[in-house]
């Protein structure tokens, strides 16, 4: 089992990847605002490090990310699990800033599109679950080993993904708080896509503000600072990296049944294609 880690701050201050070089691949997935080149890092274990937004100084917002190459890069470089990592905004009192929030759903309200092989196949992803259930488990089962280390810990968690990159207005908040815990930018279109890529995906989510004082310039900052400190972020991922690189997750749940096959010729990216067959295979036979 191959992990690949999707984040940003905390992850890269992990020890795993202290001395790691960062390496670039081309996943040839291209868009208006990105080349389909991805930096990455790889650990002595191989355990991946993909920074979604980019690697400094070529950063890109929430709404330009190029999420599907991103994931095709991981899928490249043979990962089967995808660790992510989300800086969020809490709606709810109960859930404190500097909290660890294990997401169990999600609201997509970023109208991003989710068509990720283009012409020629199509995968209809069930997403009930809409995350592997033994990769949350995972995540949930370390998430109590370092409880001491967060200011709560949540694993029924809804969080309402908006297009960003601007903050949500107060009547935005309100509203939202009526049917989500928590509030980010990043998870949508990247969940649906590493499942149609056949790729276990969780998300662990950090509270940084309380979306009604959302601010980079202010105390936000600091909270990611101390979030990113050795003890905190950085030991809980190690420690959920190893245990999912001693397990077999088993299949992707929501692939059986909902692949309709057409003509892989149609599909233009190399590694798409060829991820389009692995999975006819897998889950069509």
């Amino acid at each position: 089992m191959k992990v690949a880690i999707i984040g940003g701050s905390g992850v890269k201050d992990s020890p795993t990847f202290k001395d790691a070089l960062w390496s670039e691949i081309d996943t040839a997935y291209r868009t208006t605002n990105h080349s389909g080149v991805i930096n990455y890092q790889s650990s002595k274990d191989g355990v991946i490090f993909i920074p979604r937004h980019g690697k400094w100084p070529e950063i890109y917002g929430p709404s330009a990310i190029n999420y599907a190459a991103n994931l095709i890069a991981a899928k490249k470089l043979g990962a089967e699990a995808i660790v992510a990592t989300s800086a969020v905004g809490s709606l709810q009192r109960l859930i404190r800033v500097e909290s660890l929030v294990i997401l169990e759903d999600y609201i997509d309200e970023t109208g991003r599109n989710q068509n990720l092989y283009g012409v020629g196949f199509v995968v209809h992803v069930v997403r009930n679950p809409p995350f592997s259930p033994a990769l949350r488990e995972i995540l949930c089962q370390v998430g109590q080993q370092f409880k001491e280390r967060f200011k709560g810990v949540h694993e029924k968690a809804t969080c309402v993904v908006i297009p960003g990159d601007a903050f949500g207005t107060p009547a935005e908040g309100k509203r939202r708080s009526q049917y989500a815990d928590i509030v980010g930018m990043t998870i949508c279109p990247e969940a649906v896509m590493a499942q149609q890529l056949g790729l276990h995906y969780a998300v662990a989510a950090f509270p940084v503000d309380a979306d009604f004082d959302a601010n980079h310039e202010g105390a936000t900052l600091e909270v990611m600072n101390r979030m990113s400190e050795a003890h905190r972020v950085p030991v809980f991922i190690d420690e959920v990296v190893k245990r999912v690189l001693a397990v077999d997750l088993g299949p992707v749940p929501g692939l059986k049944g909902n692949i309709i096959n057409g003509n892989f010729r149609h599909i233009a990216n190399p590694t798409l294609r060829a991820t389009a067959e692995e999975l006819v295979e897998r889950y069509c036979s």
